[in-house]
């Protein structure tokens, strides 16, 4: 399972051949515009499709802000030892 099936998956909570199912949809896409299947027009599969064509169409935000979710806890557990220790 690639990262990109495992973020869908776990950020909207479906299992995981709907999160692969939902990105192989948005790689097909051709019209930026179109609306979604009518699997994916309600409930987490809609989450799960929203995501995948976030991922498609804005790649690098996403996984910028991915990153960020992670650099940001670290930054105030740094920010925290600095406040302790003394500056």
């Amino acid at each position: 399972m690639s990262l990109t099936v495992w973020l869908i998956a776990k950020l909207s909570r479906v299992d995981e051949p709907v999160a692969r199912r939902a990105l192989s949809t948005a790689q097909s896409q051709d019209e930026m515009s179109a609306s979604p299947p009518a699997d994916f027009a309600k409930g987490r599969e809609a989450l799960a499709y929203a995501l995948a064509i976030f991922i498609e169409r804005k790649p690098i935000h996403f996984y910028l802000g991915l990153t960020g979710l992670f650099i940001f806890p670290l930054y105030l557990l740094v920010e925290v030892g600095a406040h302790f220790y003394g500056k």
